[in-house]
């Protein structure tokens, strides 16, 4: 297969406006926040930027979210750092727990006269009410409380974001959406027709390159094989780069054979690391050995780009691994897990 000979090494951003909730109020980030940010990318070689931004970010405050957007990409263009801007989803919404992406607009009115699920953003969403979601929206049944379609909605914010950021210098990618869900077996085929659809009216906006993201399994019954993986993949001819993102946690040997094999079936000759770590638990932690190996074994498989889950001014105390920043007298600072993985990132670069 046609793989890169070197690969970019980087981070994901997690910024303020761009990822607000839209059902409860984020911590305010410290002074200099952005611009300090990059300096240390900057630094300290990390040359790739993943920045996942968020709907129900940009419905809460449109003004501050293209504004934050500005922010970011002329201080990634000063920095000479690429961002892929992703089109982020976790836990669908935070209309309906702690998750937050799809906005209030969308999700409310397939919810309004559900009298038996007491929403609460600060709790896990029930899975009953993230299945009701994902099976309307692959329907193509979500629609805003004014009739329109849920997919061309998001179509009509993500126009927004590319209008914003494609031709900075620093811009390369465009990523679809983050981490979809399935429930029935037979959605992964609908995932690669909502892909399609993206791609048609998106390749009219960018030259750049657009990721689509591995999509998981709400249940065991959707069976989340590699061939059936593979039916999500676009079908539809643009003369924009296509490549396929995957999220290891983590990024054992024979993790990776497993997404190579669904790259292999898709007949897609790069994918891209946007995400990975020690794994999802509580509690996880990671190791400068860890760091080192999970880089050596990309190095063998050669991604065009792997990034680290993530640098952020808010602590996750949950997940040590999850962070490589902190915050010292109201500015950013590197913590000692990026250490770590600034040393790890000199090791396989020699």
């Amino acid at each position: 297969m046609g793989f890169r000979q070197t690969m970019k090494i980087g981070v994901n951003f997690d910024g303020f406006k761009i990822s607000d909730y839209q059902n409860r109020s984020k911590l305010i980030p410290p002074q200099r926040y952005i611009q300090d940010s990059f300096k240390i990318f900057q630094e300290h070689g990390i040359d790739i930027v993943r920045i996942p931004i968020y709907w129900e970010s940009y419905e809460k405050d449109p003004e501050g979210f293209i504004q934050e957007l500005n922010l970011i990409s002329d201080e990634a263009d000063k920095s000479d750092v690429s961002c892929l801007y992703d089109n982020h989803q976790w836990e669908c919404s935070s209309f309906l727990g702690y998750g937050i992406g799809f906005p209030n607009s969308i999700v409310s009115p397939l919810y309004q006269n559900n009298n038996s699920s007491k929403h609460d953003s600060f709790k896990p969403p029930s899975k009953e009410d993230e299945e009701k979601f994902w099976n309307n929206w692959w329907d193509k049944a979500i629609k805003s409380l004014d009739g329109r379609d849920g997919w061309d909605l998001q179509i009509e914010y993500f126009q927004k974001v590319i209008e914003t950021v494609n031709n900075k210098t620093s811009t390369i990618a465009f990523e679809l959406l983050n981490e979809p869900q399935v429930y029935r077996h037979g959605d992964f085929k609908k995932v690669s027709k909502y892909h399609d659809h993206l791609v048609s009216k998106v390749a009219e906006l960018t030259d750049k390159i657009l990721l689509f993201c591995y999509t998981y399994a709400g249940r065991l019954s959707a069976f989340n094989f590699p061939w059936t993986q593979a039916r999500i993949k676009p079908s539809i001819a643009v003369s924009n780069k296509i490549m396929f993102d995957i999220h290891p946690y983590p990024p054992y040997y024979i993790v990776m054979l497993y997404f190579r094999l669904i790259v292999k079936l898709m007949k897609i000759d790069t994918l891209l690391v946007g995400e990975y770590n020690s794994g999802t638990g509580d509690g996880i932690e990671i190791s400068s050995s860890q760091h080192s190996e999970y880089l050596k074994t990309f190095k063998k498989f050669l991604p065009h780009a792997v990034m680290f889950w993530q640098w952020s001014y808010i602590m996750d105390n949950g997940h040590p691994a999850f962070n490589l920043a902190k915050t010292v007298d109201n500015k950013i600072s590197l913590n000692n897990n990026f250490d770590s993985f600034v040393k790890a990132i000199k090791e396989v670069s020699n």
